[in-house]
């Protein structure tokens, strides 16, 4: 099948492509994954494991090797293990700056429902770009090019690449108004809806 209709196919079948992704996203119970990022602000790398109703647990491997951090709706707490689950933890709140990124990522609102508001809420102050069907590393995507007014967090366009039969992101891309690239995120090795061990937010 064509770029064309596929293009075809997905407006068809959806109302429109971000709509659809937040839609599966809500259906799932849980994900996990490896992200890497890449910025001015630095470079990361972690373990992402995310479950429903909004537990999030970050197993970082790098700048800050071996640290745990997991967040627990009921506490609204950032539990921190700054040298791995063998030391003394401490409970943070989700804005302290030991637990938010250099762009000011929270912990408790990073994960891709987070994502997909934010990149709808520009849309419908702005404009979306579904780009011709591509590949990914192998995979068939859809790319989305979302462009509108800077937010508080200074993102007026951002570029996605959805998986196609998942419509889960593969990389985001998000720029200011003056087109510098703030990040650059790969989420790599996805796994939706996997069993996690009982005490895996509750170590």
């Amino acid at each position: 099948m064509s770029g064309l209709w596929l293009l075809m196919a997905l407006m068809l079948t959806s109302p429109a492509p971000l709509q659809e992704a937040l839609a599966r996203f809500e259906q799932l119970e849980g994900y996990r994954l490896q992200l890497r990022s890449e910025g001015p602000g630095g470079n990361q790398q972690l373990r992402y494991a995310y479950r429903k109703p909004g537990l999030v647990r970050m197993d970082v491997q790098s700048p800050y090797a071996g640290a745990v951090l997991i967040y627990r709706p009921l506490s609204q707490q950032v539990r921190l293990w700054p040298f791995g689950l063998s030391w003394p933890s401490v409970g943070l709140s989700p804005e302290h700056p030991l637990v938010t990124s250099s762009r000011g990522h929270r912990v408790d609102q990073s994960d891709v429902g987070v994502l997909l508001r934010r990149v709808l809420q520009l849309q419908q102050a702005g404009a979306l770009a579904l780009q011709e069907s591509a590949t990914f590393r192998g995979r068939a995507v859809w790319h989305l090019v979302i462009t509108g007014p800077a937010g508080p967090n200074g993102v007026a366009r951002y570029e996605l690449w959805l998986d196609q039969p998942s419509l889960f992101p593969l990389k985001v891309i998000s720029s200011d108004e003056r087109g510098n690239r703030l990040e650059t995120v790969w989420l790599e090795q996805i796994e939706l809806d996997p069993v996690f061990p009982d005490n895996f937010f509750s170590p």
